[in-house]
């Protein structure tokens, strides 16, 4: 049974309201038995994107140094992980403020502008990027300018264990 839906460019499981207590209980209590549970229905999404878009390489949003030395994990990389997914990372030079925490759709935009570097060449591929969750689209969209502008890569697509419904609005 699958339970992924896209509009567009964007995969995703369910809705935020739906999941939130998992989502949180994954990124700030040290929930990482969650990945687990999460992993068999990523795992099964992943496969079926990689094989419609024609993927070439699966990237997970990273968390930045602050944030990973007082988490101790990348929420993301522990769910694709416990997938068995072959993913690569790429950097989040910014110690960007937690994202709930900001309201306004365009101050979270200036939070994450240029707070992402890509070492690696992806020229001409397609690239799945894979967050927990997507509430305004401003990280998602940050990663897509980065790797269509300056990498040059074929097509950015999304996947997200969670979407806050607002964000189809």
């Amino acid at each position: 049974m699958s339970y992924l839906k896209q509009r567009e460019n964007l995969y995703y499981l369910y809705y935020y309201t739906d999941v939130k207590k998992i989502i949180f209980d994954l990124k700030f209590k040290n929930r990482r038995d969650i990945a687990n549970s999460l992993s068999r229905y990523v795992k099964e999404s992943i496969e079926k994107i990689r094989i419609k878009e024609e993927i070439d390489v699966v990237i997970s949003v990273p968390v930045n140094k602050k944030r990973f030395l007082e988490r101790g994990y990348n929420q993301v990389d522990e769910i694709l992980k416990s997938a068995d997914i072959k993913f690569e990372n790429i950097e989040r030079v910014k110690n960007t403020k937690h994202m709930y925490e900001i309201k306004e759709h365009e101050k979270r935009k200036d939070n994450v502008k240029k707070a992402f570097k890509i070492e690696k060449n992806y020229f001409q591929k397609n690239i799945l990027i894979v967050d927990d969750i997507v509430t305004t689209g401003s990280t998602i969209e940050e990663i897509e300018k980065e790797f269509l502008e300056n990498q040059q890569a074929k097509n950015v697509i999304f996947f997200t264990i969670s979407v806050v419904r607002d964000y189809f609005k």
